[in-house]
């Protein structure tokens, strides 16, 4: 039994000796892996460090060839790169993450050159014209900040990179949490204002400038990101009372027609049940 239970245990770090090799190569191409060998086996020579709850660490991994120069990130030319995510989720949300992520590091100009939704998932290809491939290093580190993991990083070639992504926790970035009795003024110049609940109650709202009023677009959702309820109003209006239940997670609030009527800002009082 115990020569059983070592000789699998020899298969199983085999195999993932392989596996990482295979990743490692793949990042950063046939070539220079065969050059930077021995360099490389030093590297990762704990190959234990690099498996997390029995999956592959990509984020370290290509965080170490990066570390180490051997991550290239550079084009010789300017190049149209596309960028394919995977990922469970509505077409909506995950195209709202990857357009904040990618602007968060530097990327204003994009485009979403494939977009596929099936049995619940979702595959969007972003094309960008830049002198440098996106940093996967960062990217990642950027996706966790907003829940996001990658569960597999693949690189077709220099131009073309895959990421399959789990959601773990819906995070939006520059949300105000609402979790006990507060009252406070808030300031968003895009006039988009997100509210992350943390306890159900009442979430009181009045435009800051009252000498012109918004038509209220309130749209409430559940810890997936899912649409529990729209609230519009078609009549200018200064304020807004909305009652948040259980299912409620977050809270968008913005205007009908012209988010920047509440570039000036919000008062708002929070009183949970």
């Amino acid at each position: 039994m115990v020569r059983k239970f070592f000789f699998f245990l020899i298969l199983v770090g085999g195999l993932f000796g392989n596996n990482l090799e295979d990743c490692i190569e793949n990042f950063i191409g046939k070539q220079a892996y065969y050059t930077n060998q021995n360099f490389i086996k030093k590297l990762f020579k704990d190959e234990k460090k690099f498996i997390n709850e029995g999956q592959i660490d990509y984020f370290l991994i290509l965080k170490t060839l990066k570390d180490n120069g051997l991550l290239e990130l550079m084009f010789s030319e300017p190049s149209e790169l596309q960028i394919t995510i995977k990922a469970k989720s509505k077409p909506i949300f995950l195209t709202r993450v990857i357009n904040s992520t990618l602007s968060s590091i530097g990327y204003s100009y994009f485009t979403i050159s494939k977009a596929k939704y099936e049995q619940g998932e979702v595959e969007l290809t972003f094309s960008l014209v830049t002198e440098h491939i996106l940093d996967p290093v960062i990217f990642l580190n950027e996706l966790r900040k907003r829940g996001m993991i990658s569960l597999s990083v693949k690189r077709d070639n220099l131009l073309h990179w895959e990421y399959n992504l789990e959601i773990q926790k819906w995070i939006t970035l520059g949300s105000t949490p609402l979790l006990k009795q507060a009252r406070f003024d808030i300031k968003k110049i895009s006039g988009e204002y997100w509210f992350d609940v943390q306890a159900p109650g009442v979430l009181y709202i009045k435009k800051k400038n009252t000498r012109i009023g918004w038509f209220p677009r309130i749209v409430l959702y559940d810890k997936n990101l899912q649409i529990l309820e729209i609230i519009t109003q078609n009549s200018f209006a200064v304020e807004s009372e909305i009652a948040l239940n259980e299912k409620t997670a977050f809270v968008m609030v913005t205007d009908l027609n012209n988010p920047a009527r509440l570039k000036y800002g919000l008062s708002v009082v929070f009183t949970p049940y």
